[in-house]
């Protein structure tokens, strides 16, 4: 009985610092990736998220992320020059290109974005990101 009990005290505190590592990850992607949001993103985008008018998307559209999840890192990273739909508003600004993020920057960037301005879509992991650039079109 000792040892039945010994056993799942050890399941326990593993499970519990496995959750805590996997929530100090997530904290650590979305601190770093809101500093990235605001150096590479925010000059277009906005503090909050919202876009420019009709010129720039806002990143408040919850269905577009999750639709395009696997499609974000390229997005980012290369840019867009075609028209895209958010929020039932249409939108044919070019974005530019952002070349210069590695994909663990582009893992936080994305994570801080999709758990921001209304979002809430979890840990973008380093993994996911480099399986999605590859299959960049």
């Amino acid at each position: 009985m000792l040892y039945f009990s010994f056993t799942l005290l050890v399941i326990a505190i593993l499970l519990t610092a496995c959750v805590n590592e996997e929530k100090v990850k997530y904290t650590r992607y979305f601190t770093d990736g809101a500093q990235l949001y605001k150096t590479n993103c925010q000059n277009c985008h906005g503090a909050n998220g919202d876009g420019l008018a009709q010129l720039i998307p806002p990143l408040t559209d919850t269905s577009f992320l999750r639709k395009n999840r696997s499609q974000l890192a390229c997005i980012v990273t290369y840019g867009i020059a075609d028209t895209i739909k958010i929020n039932g508003q249409t939108y044919n600004f070019k974005m530019p290109a952002n070349t210069n993020l590695v994909p663990i920057d582009l893992a936080k960037l994305l994570t801080y974005v999709t758990n921001s301005f209304g979002n809430k879509q979890g840990l973008y992991d380093v993994s996911e990101i480099e399986n999605h650039l590859k299959k960049c079109r």
